[in-house]
């Protein structure tokens, strides 16, 4: 039975086990994929934007929402103690525009392999293997029982399997569901970072020229079809705004 047990290898995941390794407590880790760390070797287009250059208010104060929620987690843990985190893991790590925090190497494989090696090193316990239900014993969580019919007891659970922006990683929502059992209601959620697409060709026709005054160093359009660097920091200022019913906000003034 292990004193701690991690239901997810990300980057959270990953982190959790290590610090409560670090704390003297037996940990094992439970992770669907074949691998740890699968989604991060696609972040910040696999060079790994690991944080910002920037102090915890700042940080908050970019939230388009939710900074109230996050405010303790943040003044507990800002940018700077995840820079020393991994420089402490032997990450040399540099900043870029707009602040943006990347390992030296442009790999985001360093960031992975710092992570894993490290939870290897304090013997953490890596179980590759899907959790399918927790374990419940009058209400308190005792465990989970995997996939392969496996059950993991420990004295704590920790739930670190991401949302379900991207189920090709294996983020499909099973922290939704795990949460669901112990009677967690969930807020119906919605795609935050997505691709958007325009008809017509009408902003391509200016993927060429880059205005100098627009704050946006220009970065390439993503496919035949995306929207031009420029035109995606515009639309930045739309972030606000909702499909929905629950949310209708105004565009900045002036935009």
């Amino acid at each position: 039975m292990s004193d701690v047990l991690v239901v997810g290898g990300g980057a959270a995941g990953l982190m959790a086990a290590i610090t409560a390794a670090r704390h003297g407590a037996a940990v094992t880790l439970s992770e669907r994929n074949e691998k740890v760390g699968r989604k991060l070797y696609i972040t910040g287009k696999g060079r790994c934007n690991v944080t910002n250059d920037c102090t915890a208010e700042e940080a908050l104060q970019n939230l388009p929402q939710g900074g109230k929620f996050l405010y303790s987690a943040m003044n507990r843990f800002p940018p700077e103690e995840t820079k020393r985190f991994f420089t402490g893991l032997g990450v040399p790590l540099k900043t870029e525009r707009g602040n943006r925090v990347f390992p030296v190497s442009d790999k985001a494989a360093d960031i992975i392999d710092a992570l894993f090696f490290e939870a290897k090193r304090l013997g953490v316990d890596i179980i590759h293997s899907r959790a399918e239900a927790l374990l419940l014993e009058e209400g308190a969580v005792t465990g989970v029982r995997c996939e392969d019919g496996r059950e993991l007891p420990a004295g704590q659970v920790i739930v670190a399997t991401g949302g379900c922006s991207y189920p090709a990683t294996g983020s499909t929502g099973d922290g939704y569901r795990l949460a669901r059992q112990t009677g967690h209601t969930v807020t119906p959620v919605r795609g935050s970072l997505v691709p958007l697409v325009e008809r017509g060709g009408y902003l391509r026709q200016d993927a060429g020229p880059r205005p100098e005054k627009c704050g946006h160093s220009g970065e390439e359009p993503e496919g035949q079809n995306g929207v031009p660097g420029f035109w995606r920091a515009a639309l930045h200022s739309l972030r606000p705004v909702r499909a929905d019913d629950t949310l209708r906000q105004r565009p900045p003034a002036g935009f």
